[in-house]
């Protein structure tokens, strides 16, 4: 199993993005769970959640600073990345 996420440097900030299923932005609840979930491939960094609709259309959920860094920079220029998905237990003995 993995996932697409990206660490990004722009305009001074620096933060990871990870593509999830539009679900998971449907509630604030989900996001924050997602980003926790995340968080230890992303050690530090703030993490800005991103899915697309069935047009292509973005949708975010994160820092409010981060979010308008990525929207101008546009999903096609993140550089996405494939991470392997490493259970809960194995990222604890990290």
């Amino acid at each position: 199993m993995s996932f697409d996420g990206a660490i990004i440097e722009r305009q001074g900030l620096r933060f990871a993005a990870v593509a999830v299923k539009p679900h998971v932005l449907g509630y604030s609840g989900a996001c924050e769970e997602a980003a926790a979930k995340y968080a230890p491939y992303f050690p530090g960094l703030p993490i800005v959640l991103m899915s697309q609709n069935a047009d292509g259309v973005p949708k975010y959920c994160g820092d409010a600073d981060c979010l308008a860094s990525l929207s101008a920079l546009g999903p096609a220029s993140i550089p996405w990345q494939t991470y392997p998905f490493v259970p809960n237990k194995e990222l604890a003995l990290r």
